[in-house]
């Protein structure tokens, strides 16, 4: 630059500077033609929410993401869940968003809980058994604004009242987008009414299942419990495989087709994760997957379930005797052996028994490694007594007369030896000698693998049922408590139980081929109900056996 040039810079400044100082005075910059609110924040959106699960027992509000998003868009965080408490989790879009919907998916990607019905609220709740972390997203289906994720803990028997106040979806509660899929729940119905027991909902949803990958949902058995796991592809899915994998992906169990349904009865003694894969053949489309639970101990009850059980013994059968005796033989009395031998795989191993006049409980019990473990009972003219399955140890129940019997052991997994402890109770009241074969089905029932005395069912009482007719009895469910009913077949099969509030006329079911039982519970006042039962082939005498237990006890 020239010293002409910085000369003119100069006096350009100046200038500018004069007019600057002299009047008028320089302008002000003009503000924008409008401003807009700044958006609620997290807490304010969540508040109302969160006020409503706290007056009904939920902690503090947390909250897990918050952002602005249009259709489309996601929000989400990660959230530590309590190991014994239930989480409500929900999200809430501003006036902006019109339909919201909130997942929860664990570490392995397998869908925990979701809300995809039409609205700006979506809410779920999540209890145990749950996984110690869960990854929580909302997606905006239409509109645009502010989305907030929050989460609540809350005692397990406070979580539906809880989930109520929030209009959160409650454990096994469909997705919404269930809600319009025509004759669903009439195929559940139809399906459980086929498997006998009854069956609380821990799961439901519809997802997408595509032939070029297999789409998995992991579940829980819980010890001495049953899952129901029933898939339902829509039209446009032309053939699906349904397996349950285990935890290395190896194929433990293949669904049975109902139509163009599939489903899988699980059952485990000690417990297990398992995977359920579903995979069309060509093609693809939404299935719906329905996952029931069955209260403990009644696998007695369903029909024709598929044993999960895949521990074996890792003690000899000496010291799985010795173990057992410290806890059965206070409420059994002392075993007598019974015999010991080697089970094998694909083949069984016979042992002749002699059954005293009583109800005996015959604990087959593996030695190292043997495992999972067989066993069925017949008496001398061929009659079959008992049969079960279990992963270390196997039990079986019968009760009659004296007489001569026969038991069969065979391995599930690996061979190995075994043992057989025999324990009878002698002392039956008249009522329950009058029912043998329903006595042992009842202790079967109410025991399973549980080492509990045999004077749990002394209260029960002999009952002739007829086909095509009622039998009905009143009973008083007392304030805070549960009362259970449990009802045995000595002869005849289909037993049908119905027990009905007499106040509000609310009935809850229970079926079964030759064992069926139902609860109900009379919550903040005592109330009346009735027990209705029937049978679709009779005469069937039978056992029914009341039994009171608090709120608080989990069926």
């Amino acid at each position: 630059m020239t010293p002409h040039d910085v000369r003119g810079s100069a006096v350009v400044l100046a200038v500018l500077a004069a007019s600057c100082t002299s009047e008028p005075a320089c302008p002000s910059p003009s503000p924008p033609l409008a401003v807009a609110e700044p958006p609620a924040n997290a807490g304010a959106l969540l508040g109302e929410l969160a006020d409503k699960a706290a007056r009904a027992g939920a902690s503090p509000l947390v909250v897990v993401a918050e952002g602005i998003a249009s259709e489309g868009d996601r929000i989400g965080g990660f959230l530590t869940l309590p190991k014994d408490r239930c989480v409500l989790i929900y999200a809430r879009g501003s006036k902006g968003l019109s339909d919201l919907d909130l997942f929860g998916y664990a570490d392995d990607g397998s869908p925990l809980g979701s809300d995809e019905s039409e609205s700006r609220d979506a809410a779920f709740v999540l209890c145990p058994p749950i996984p110690g972390r869960v990854y929580v997203t909302a997606r905006v289906a239409s509109g645009a604004g502010l989305v907030a994720i929050g989460a609540q803990e809350v005692a397990p028997d406070e979580a539906p009242r809880a989930a109520s106040a929030i209009g959160a979806r409650t454990v096994g509660e469909d997705t919404g987008r269930l809600e319009s899929w025509p004759g669903l729940e009439n195929k559940i119905a139809t399906h459980r009414r086929a498997i006998g027991s009854t069956w609380e909902d821990v799961r439901r949803f519809a997802t997408l299942v595509d032939s070029r990958a297999a789409t998995r949902t992991t579940v829980t058995i819980d010890p001495g419990r049953c899952l129901d796991v029933l898939v339902i592809p829509t039209e446009d899915v032309p053939s699906l495989d349904v397996v349950a994998e285990s935890d290395n992906g190896r194929v433990i169990a293949r669904a049975w087709p109902e139509g163009r349904d599939r489903s899988m009865l699980l059952c485990s003694e000690a417990g297990d994760d398992i995977t359920i894969a579903a995979r069309p053949r060509g093609g693809s489309g939404l299935a719906a997957f329905v996952v029931g639970r069955s209260p403990k101990g009644t696998i007695s009850e369903i029909a024709e379930p598929t044993r999960i059980e895949r521990v074996s013994q890792d003690q000899t059968a000496e010291h799985a005797r010795s173990d057992l005796a410290k806890v059965a033989d206070s409420s059994w009395g002392k075993a007598a052996p019974a015999g010991a031998g080697e089970a094998r795989l694909g083949s069984r191993t016979s042992l002749d028994l002699k059954l005293m006049a009583g109800c005996t409980r015959l604990d087959v019990l593996a030695g190292k490694p043997l495992g999972p473990v067989a066993a069925a009972l017949w008496a001398s003219d061929g009659a079959l007594l008992a049969e079960s399955e279990g992963s270390a140890r196997t039990t079986l129940y019968t009760c009659g007369a004296a007489r001569a019997a026969r038991i069969d052991v065979e391995s599930r997994g690996r061979p190995g030896p075994f043992v057989v402890d025999q324990r009878t109770w002698k002392t039956l009241p008249p009522e329950i000698s009058k029912r043998p074969a329903a006595a042992g089905r009842l202790l079967d029932r109410l025991l399973g693998a549980e080492v509990v005395a045999p004077t749990a069912m002394e209260d029960a009482r002999a009952i002739d049922l007829e086909e095509a007719k009622l039998h009905t009895s009143s009973f008083v469910v007392a304030q805070g408590t549960c009362t259970e009913v449990f009802v045995a077949l000595d002869a005849g099969s289909g037993i049908d139980v119905r027990l009905v509030d007499e106040v509000t006329q609310k009935d809850v079911l229970g079926r079964g081929k030759l064992v069926a039982s139902q609860r109900i519970c009379g919550g903040k006042t005592s109330r009346k109900a009735r027990l209705e039962l029937r049978v679709d082939d009779g005469p069937a005498p039978a056992l029914v056996l009341f039994r009171t237990v608090h709120e608080s006890v989990e069926p």
